[in-house]
C-alpha cells in the first residue's frame, strides 16, 4: 500500500472522543515517522494540518511519550519541526536524538523557535557549519519582547519615571544574562571524546526542568533529552519511580533505574545517582548531578541470553531493540486493517453485502491472530532486555485453565481428537500476573492440540509438584505423538513447527512458543520442564497468609 494510501485510511478513522483522537495521532505520527524521501502528496500535508489542529486535545505527557519513542530514529526534518514547536519536555527528546545531514539541519534552523534553537545547542556531535549557523541566531534568540521603544523626534518624553526605571531593570537583566552566558562559557567543561566501545559509566547534568543537558564519558545522542521528571511507562525507556520522585521533591537519589533505546555504547539498562543543585545566590533550584554506572549481577534478573542452551529468545543476533521498533510500526497498518474490516462486518458504514461482510469477518480474524504474534514477538523482546515489568497478583489458575479448555476443545474436535484435562482438589491460587498465566496457558494448550493427530487425546492434569525444593502448581500435557523422539533443543528451535496451519495454532511455531513460556514463567518465579512424556508448567502458589487477605482474579 502506496504512503498516501496509509495517511488517508487512518485519516479516515472517527475522532469523536478524547481516546479516540489519541489514537489516531499517535498512529498519524507513526506513519509519518516511516516515510522515506519523496513520499508525501496532499495526504501528507492533510495530516500534519490534522496534527496541529488537535496537538491540544493530547495530553502532554502523551505527546512526550511519543516523542521519546521516535528519538533516535531517522525522522524527517518536517516531523522534527512539528515536534520542535512542541513545549521543551515534548520536544527535547526527539531534538536530542534526531538524525540529520548538514544541509537538513541548515534548512531546518529558520523554521525552529527560540526554544528549540537552544535544546539544539545542547547537541556536541553536529557539523561546525551547523553550528555556525546556530550562533548567528543569537542575538534574536535572546531579545525579550516588548522592548520599550525611544519616541520620535519632536514628541517629547514617551516614558514616566516608573517605565524608566522598568526599562533599566530589563537592560540590568539582559547584560546579566550576557554575562552568565559569557562565564558560562568560559567555565564549562571541555566536552569529552564520543565514547567508541562499551560504556560502563558516565557524569551526567540536567537543568531546572529535569532534562539531561550534559554528558561525560558517553555518546550524548541518546542520553541527552532525556527527562528525570516523568516515570517511563511499562516497556519503554527513561527513569523509574524513585528518579521521578526524587525530583518532584527536589531530594537525592541513589541507584535509580534508568534504559537507555539503541544498541549503541549507552544503551541498555543503568543505575543512576544524583543530587539536586541550587543557585547559592537565590536558592533558585537549577537541576540535578550525577553519575551512572551499570548494574551488578545481583541487580539484573537472568536473562535468556545466558542460558547454556546458546542463542537467544529468538534464536537470531536481531538486536531485541530493532525489533520492538519493528513492532511498533507493525501494529499500527493491522489496527487499521482490523478497524475498517469491523466497520464493514458491523455495517457501520451503510449497507454492505454477504460476500463483503464475509470477507471482511476473515480479514478480522487473520490480522487478529497476526496481533496476537506481534503481542507475542512484543512480550518476547521485552523479557530479552530485561524490560519486562509483571504485576503479582492472586489469580485462579483452575478456573481459567477451564476456561480455555472449553475454547480449545471446540478447536480438538474439529481436528477429530480430544484434550482430557484432570485437576487436583483444593489447589491454591497462583502468584501471577492474569495476563502472563493466560497466554502461557494457551500457548502451551495451542502448541499441543495443533500437534495432535486424527483420533489422539492429549491428557493433562493440574496438581501440585515439586521444582527443586519449591512446591508449586503444576501443569502437564501430553507431547503429542508427532515429536516423539525429539529433544529439547530440536523443540526449542525458534523455527520449528512441525503443524501450524490451523486457527489458534502458535503463528510463530512450536519452538518460539515454548521458548516465550519458558521465560514468562521464569519470569515470575516458576519453570517449563520438557521431559520426554510431558510438557510441565510450574507457577508459584500464593502462600497461606496471602490466601486468607488476598482476592482472586
Amino acid at each position: 500500500m502506496r504512503f498516501d494510501d496509509r495517511i488517508e485510511t487512518v485519516m479516515a478513522l472517527p475522532a469523536t472522543g478524547a481516546a479516540a483522537r489519541a489514537v489516531k495521532w499517535r498512529q498519524l505520527v507513526d506513519l509519518l515517522a516511516q516515510r522515506r524521501e519523496g513520499e508525501g502528496g496532499r495526504p501528507l500535508h492533510e495530516a500534519f494540518a490534522w496534527l496541529a489542529d488537535h496537538r491540544d486535545d493530547i495530553d502532554p505527557s502523551v505527546r512526550r511519550d511519543i516523542a521519546r519513542s521516535l528519538a533516535g530514529r531517522g525522522v524527517s526534518p518536517d516531523l522534527l519541526a512539528f515536534f520542535a514547536s512542541d513545549h521543551a519536555s515534548v520536544a527535547a527528546p526527539l531534538i536530542a536524538g534526531a538524525r540529520l545531514d548538514r544541509d537538513e539541519w541548515l534548512d531546518l534552523l529558520p523554521m525552529l523557535t527560540p526554544t528549540a534553537r537552544a535544546l539544539v545547542r545542547h547537541r556536541r556531535d553536529l557539523d561546525p557549519r551547523v553550528m555556525q549557523a546556530l550562533t548567528s541566531f543569537g542575538s534574536s534568540d535572546f531579545v525579550i519582547a516588548g522592548a520599550v521603544s525611544a519616541p520620535a523626534v519632536g514628541e517629547g518624553p514617551a516614558l514616566n519615571p516608573a517605565a524608566e526605571e522598568g526599562e533599566a531593570q530589563i537592560r540590568d537583566l539582559v547584560a546579566r544574562i550576557e554575562a552568565f552566558r559569557k562565564h558560562r562559557a568560559a567555565t564549562a567543561p571541555l566536552p569529552a571524546p564520543e565514547a567508541s566501545g562499551p560504556v560502563e559509566s558516565f557524569r551526567w547534568e540536567t537543568g531546572a526542568d529535569g532534562v539531561i543537558i550534559w554528558v561525560e564519558a558517553a555518546p550524548r545522542g541518546p542520553l541527552v533529552g532525556q527527562s528525570l521528571s516523568s516515570i517511563a511507562g511499562r516497556g519503554d525507556h527513561g527513569v523509574d519511580g524513585q528518579a521521578a520522585g526524587a525530583f518532584e521533591k527536589r531530594s537525592p537519589f541513589r541507584d535509580a533505574r534508568f534504559s537507555v533505546a539503541g544498541s549503541g555504547p549507552a544503551a541498555g539498562d543503568w543505575r543512576i545517582s544524583g543530587v539536586p543543585f541550587f543557585d547559592p545566590a537565590t536558592g533558585s533550584f537549577l537541576g540535578y548531578r550525577g553519575g551512572a554506572r551499570r548494574p551488578r549481577v545481583d541487580e539484573v534478573a537472568r536473562t535468556q541470553s545466558s542460558r547454556a542452551d546458546g542463542g537467544g529468545l529468538f534464536g537470531t543476533d536481531l538486536p531485541a531493540d530493532s525489533l520492538r521498533q519493528l513492532i511498533h510500526e507493525l501494529r499500527t497498518p493491522l489496527n487499521a486493517i482490523v478497524g475498517f474490516a469491523e466497520m464493514i462486518d458491523g455495517q457501520y458504514m451503510g449497507p454492505a453485502g454477504i460476500s463483503y461482510r464475509s470477507r471482511a469477518g476473515e480479514i478480522v480474524e487473520q490480522a487478529s491472530r497476526l496481533l496476537s504474534a506481534v503481542d507475542d514477538l512484543d512480550t518476547a523482546a521485552r523479557i530479552e532486555t530485561s524490560r519486562l515489568n509483571l504485576e503479582e497478583s492472586s489469580v485462579d489458575a483452575v478456573a481459567l485453565l477451564c476456561r480455555l479448555h472449553d475454547a480449545y476443545e471446540r478447536v480438538a474436535s474439529q481436528r477429530h481428537s480430544r484434550i482430557a484435562i484432570e485437576i487436583a482438589r483444593d489447589l491454591p491460587l497462583a502468584r501471577v500476573e492474569l495476563d502472563a498465566a493466560e497466554r502461557m496457558f494457551a500457548r502451551m494448550l495451542a502448541a499441543t492440540i495443533g500437534l495432535a493427530q486424527e483420533g489422539e487425546t492429549i491428557s493433562a492434569t493440574m496438581t501440585m509438584g515439586r521444582l527443586g525444593p519449591a512446591s508449586m502448581l503444576c501443569l502437564s500435557i501430553d507431547r503429542p505423538r508427532t515429536i516423539d523422539g525429539l529433544d529439547e533443543a530440536a523443540l526449542l528451535d525458534p523455527g520449528y513447527s512441525p503443524d501450524g496451519d490451523w486457527p489458534g495454532a502458535p503463528a510463530l511455531g512450536l519452538g518460539f512458543a515454548l521458548r516465550l513460556v519458558r521465560n514468562l514463567a521464569e519470569a515470575v518465579g516458576g519453570g517449563l520442564v520438557i521431559g520426554r512424556e510431558l510438557f510441565s508448567l510450574y507457577l508459584p502458589p500464593v502462600d497461606a497468609a496471602e490466601r486468607s487477605t488476598g482476592q482472586s482474579v
